[in-house]
């Protein structure tokens, strides 16, 4: 059994925690406004796997002819070894020009002043950010400086098998349906097959971020007060109706538990054992093609609601270490890679719609060609709610707040640990904040 936590890190960040920032990001080479008229090499560090470098690089052989003058140098490095490498290349002095990271080192690392502001440049180009999905640019600016752009979302809803959805009689979920309806039809799927417990609602989304969106949904406030720079957390009335709510459905064995092995879910789901899953939009990939289950007839719809909707997202992107030398050519690469190269690339690997709007189009039409519409407008709709909240803590102070979060969270949604103890997390993380502001 694996007890599920929450340590404050999505997609690549997850594996940069051991790097080490400071010194080995200074550099003594001026910052030039203006490219020289020599040919400049651009280099570029992503997680990606080769055939997704492959694509990538065949969109930015198209932008070197466009621009003979800038070269861009790929340096490849596998998700698991990612943060390894960057790291090394960090404390030899050597870092790229251009990197993938997470939101959150994205934050940290531009509050402590390592990374290049785009924002002057990025403000010369007249409504250029305003083309990015509600909230993705915004939840990377500091202070009003922009380290880096945003370049693909990532958002959390309900991946549903409608076979087993048919046989009990239920219909299909919509876009904007509430969490009494979605616990109601858990309850409906659980039973007993084959002699094994089957739960309807396998992952569900139920950290206390996410709890803080039903929160929200309800009339009450967030967990966090803001996804970036948060200054306080708070569990109102709303917050504790929804943590009753799970508790409820997961003692009535409806949805797994917190200390449940989540790690077969994605396995069983396309083996089309699982009536819902909650999982990230990226997992529609191997949905699709030619590879995709023959047999599995899935469905997907966003997140529930309360009252109003509000969603949990989190956003990778591109940055740049503050010592680059020729800044417009590499925001002129990072740019092409945030618009063009995505509407090229995506189709061929359809993991997340882009963060700029105007190039998910392509994206959204291998999935609608596939057959899942149902799939583009459930993300639609969350990548449209007006009010988004994080994942996790992006600030510095995250770790050390998230570990209230992981010493109580699981016995609070079992049951097993009294309210006073939320209202004691709610204290210490509030402390920590309180310490790490003055």
């Amino acid at each position: 059994m694996s007890k599920r936590k929450l340590i404050g890190l999505t997609g690549a960040a997850l594996l940069m925690t051991g790097v080490t920032v400071g010194p080995a990001f200074a550099s003594s080479t001026p910052i030039h406004a203006k490219r020289s008229a020599q040919p400049v090499t651009v280099t570029l560090l992503t997680w990606e796997n080769p055939q997704t470098n492959h694509q990538i690089m065949v969109s930015m052989a198209k932008f070197e002819k466009l621009n003979p003058s800038i070269k861009v140098q790929l340096i490849p490095s596998p998700l698991q070894d990612y943060g390894t490498k960057l790291n090394s290349m960090i404390a030899a002095g050597q870092a790229p020009d251009i990197f993938e990271l997470g939101n959150n080192n994205e934050q940290q690392w531009g509050v402590q002043g390592l990374l290049y502001n785009y924002m002057p440049l990025a403000k010369k180009i007249p409504g250029f950010l305003g083309h990015f999905f509600p909230g993705a640019n915004v939840n990377w600016r500091v202070h009003g400086a922009l380290y880096g752009l945003p370049s693909l979302m990532n958002v959390y809803g309900i991946f549903y098998n409608k076979t087993l959805f048919a046989k009990a009689h239920i219909p299909f979920p919509k876009n904007g349906w509430t969490y009494q309806q979605m616990f109601n039809d858990a309850q409906k799927l659980s039973g007993t097959v084959g002699g094994v417990h089957q739960y309807g609602l396998y992952n569900p989304q139920d950290s206390p971020f996410n709890l803080g969106v039903y929160a929200y949904s309800a009339g009450g406030t967030p967990f966090a007060n803001s996804i970036t720079n948060a200054t306080m957390v708070a569990a109102g009335p709303q917050f504790v109706q929804g943590l009753k709510l799970f508790q409820k459905y997961i003692r009535s064995g409806a949805v797994t538990p917190p200390t449940f092995n989540n790690g077969n879910d994605e396995s069983l789901f396309l083996e089309g054992k699982l009536p819902m899953w909650a999982a990230g939009q990226w997992n529609a990939e191997q949905m699709i093609g030619p590879g995709a289950p023959k047999n599995l007839k899935w469905g997907f719809v966003a997140n529930p609601i309360v009252k109003r909707p509000s969603t949990i997202y989190d956003c990778v992107g591109w940055a740049s270490p503050k010592s680059i030398k020729d800044p417009a050519a590499v925001f002129k690469v990072i740019k092409y890679l945030d618009t063009t190269q995505y509407a090229q690339s995506l189709p061929s690997a359809p993991v997340a719609p882009p963060a700029y709007q105007p190039s998910s189009g392509p994206y959204y039409h291998v999935m609608i060609a596939s057959g899942h519409r149902d799939f583009v407008a459930g993300l639609d709709w969350m990548l449209h709610a007006p009010n988004k909240q994080p994942s996790t803590f992006l600030e510095t102070w995250g770790t050390q707040a998230l570990q209230f979060v992981n010493a109580d969270w699981n016995n609070l949604l079992t049951g097993q640990a009294p309210l006073s103890t939320l209202n004691q997390m709610v204290t210490q993380i509030n402390s920590v904040i309180k310490m790490n502001r003055n």
